[in-house]
């Protein structure tokens, strides 16, 4: 069973403007929700009763006291004040959340995918680029034929060359970036597989997908990033570990690691 929090964020992109006022309070404010009755959740909200019952069913519970329980399930403390601390709690909630949002199977259908492809194209424009530079520099180190492309220019330039054998992983928070959608059409045209890293469902990049791995939620407990989504580091992270556990290709990351501390020593 998916859990409320997947649920909110795959079906967030079809919620009615009334619907998103109600997922944006339950992603930022879990734990007060969770605590609530439903009135004033509906005062809070500037919605009626009614439409938070409707909102409960569509995300998978039968009722608003359902709803309660499994927002009690995912809210925790934001009781400290502490930067350190704050920052802290981000992280402690964003590995929990993401243990809820990764699902084994997904995963392990991207890992065949990148195994199987002939090369992989990262796409990421803006801070998601960072997250396409970082997972390339992983895979290429593991001998994989990869490449990165953060231009909007150089994207579409690529969609238009690719081969069938070829596989886009595409970083992209909202799912509606206008460039990168334009590219990503493109490189459907050419029958490759697509996977996309991302927070919102129902998007014209996840009905593009082949398959989603899902990021953490902007809102969710006021998240804060200023750069590379950690959600999104969390998920390179796992892919990487996964392959590494290939003998040959953790022996090829290795010998990389030999040749760049040779450098480093060359030019001390």
């Amino acid at each position: 069973m998916a859990t409320l929090l997947k649920e909110i964020q795959s079906k967030y992109s079809s919620f009615s403007e009334k619907e998103r006022r109600i997922a944006d309070y339950l992603l930022k404010e879990a734990k007060e929700a969770s605590q609530s009755h439903i009135q004033e959740i509906a005062k809070k909200t500037d919605v009626s009763v009614a439409t938070i019952t409707r909102f409960a069913k569509k995300v998978s519970c039968s009722n608003f006291v359902e709803l309660k329980v499994k927002l009690g399930r995912v809210s925790h403390s934001q009781s400290t004040v502490q930067v350190d601390d704050i920052v802290q709690r981000q992280y402690e909630e964003m590995f929990l959340d993401m243990q809820e949002l990764s699902g084994n199977k997904s995963l392990a259908n991207v890992l065949s995918m990148i195994e199987n492809a002939e090369r992989v194209f990262i796409y990421g424009l803006g801070s998601s680029g960072l997250a396409a530079q970082e997972l390339n520099y992983r895979l290429s180190r593991m001998g994989f034929t990869s490449e990165a492309v953060t231009d909007p220019h150089l994207m579409i330039i690529r969609s238009t060359l690719l081969n069938k054998g070829d596989l886009i992983l595409v970083f992209s928070r909202s799912g509606q970036t206008k460039d990168l959608l334009t590219s990503v059409k493109k490189a459907k045209e050419r029958e490759v597989n697509l996977v996309s890293f991302t927070a919102y469902g129902e998007t014209p990049l996840t009905k593009l997908s082949n398959e989603v791995l899902w990021t953490m939620h902007p809102l969710r407990n006021s998240y804060i990033s200023t750069g590379l989504d950690m959600s999104a580091l969390f998920l390179i992270d796992r892919i990487n570990l996964h392959l590494l556990e290939d003998p040959d290709r953790r022996k090829t990351y290795e010998e990389t690691v030999q040749v760049i501390k040779a450098t480093v020593h060359e030019f001390d």
